[in-house]
């Protein structure tokens, strides 16, 4: 029997249109769903990794790649339109999409798609820590304005240090292999349609910046993915390898960007942001069928 609440791919994308079509969640839920359902997904993701003889000297490779793709390939892009934006607030917007560290999605869904979840975790993590940085310092040499730490600071204890916590117990559960496909693919469901829902209203607010923004922002999703995979295929990369500069390569923070933006600079900044949710949440849907060439395959999560 076919069971939907296990294929990843169309859970994404019904959420997608049902957050889309109805607004989502009211604007007093939109957060804490958000949060509760990566929260969720995390921590069933993280069951399947052992923290035993951790070493960041060991992860140096996977930091560096993960600081290659999230800094370098898409940072570097995004700071090009944000050169090429003619209102200041949509620069500081498009400067704030690549100030920020990588999605906390990175983790659940390098899971689904077979990738090293240990690394990518350990990478997310530290692109964290660098964001205290990295967030204040970009902002600040090409803006002239820092945002304030505490979000990031928030995210991180948040969405990274409780999953592991709450992962630890999870991990003897004796059915969280079964469990874990449903359970993951129903969160992102939920987190799909809040985070669609409380895009729309902000886009149709400015209808007369919708096709140019969506225009980079497909270019920054798809465009800058397709090349990064054609180039890792090209190089003859392992699949862990290319895993991580597909997720590293594609998703943000954007949850974080768009609060931060319309806090410091209003809610136009917010719209490349909100834009690129849209196509992020596109590019989630097609990852697994790009990398469905494994043997057990990802286009249905396995069993």
């Amino acid at each position: 029997m076919f069971r939907f609440w296990r294929n990843f791919p169309l859970m994404v994308a019904a959420g997608l249109v049902a957050g889309l079509a109805t607004g989502g969640f009211p604007s007093s839920l939109t957060t804490p769903v958000e949060d509760a359902m990566l929260i969720l997904a995390m921590a069933f993701s993280l069951t399947e990794i052992s923290f035993g003889g951790l070493s960041l000297r060991t992860e140096a490779r996977g930091i560096g790649l993960a600081l290659l793709m999230t800094y370098g390939a898409l940072g570097g892009l995004v700071l090009a339109f944000a050169a090429l934006s003619p209102e200041r607030d949509l620069r500081s917007g498009w400067v704030l999409v690549a100030a920020v560290p990588p999605a906390v999605l990175i983790v659940p869904v390098t899971s689904l798609l077979r990738g090293n979840v240990r690394s990518a975790l350990i990478a997310d993590a530290v692109l964290y820590l660098l964001g205290l940085v990295t967030v204040p310092a970009l902002t600040v040499a090409l803006l002239g304005e820092a945002v304030p730490l505490d979000a990031i600071v928030l995210q991180t204890l948040l969405l990274i240090g409780l999953p592991i916590l709450l992962s630890r117990p999870l991990a003897r559960w004796r059915r969280i292999h079964d469990a874990r496909p449903t359970v993951v693919s129903v969160a992102f469901f939920f987190l799909v349609l809040a985070i669609a829902g409380s895009a729309r209203a902000v886009l149709l607010g400015r209808p007369d910046l919708l096709a140019g923004l969506f225009a980079l922002a497909l270019l920054r999703t798809f465009g800058l993915g397709l090349l990064i995979l054609a180039a890792a295929n090209a190089f003859r990369l392992d699949r862990a390898t290319r895993v991580a500069t597909a997720t590293f390569g594609g998703f943000k923070n954007l949850g974080l960007t768009v609060v931060l933006a319309s806090a410091v600079f209003g809610p136009v900044a917010s719209l490349p942001a909100i834009a690129c949710l849209i196509f992020e949440t596109a590019w989630l849907m097609t990852l697994p069928f790009l990398f469905r060439t494994s043997p057990r395959g990802v286009a249905e999560i396995p069993e």
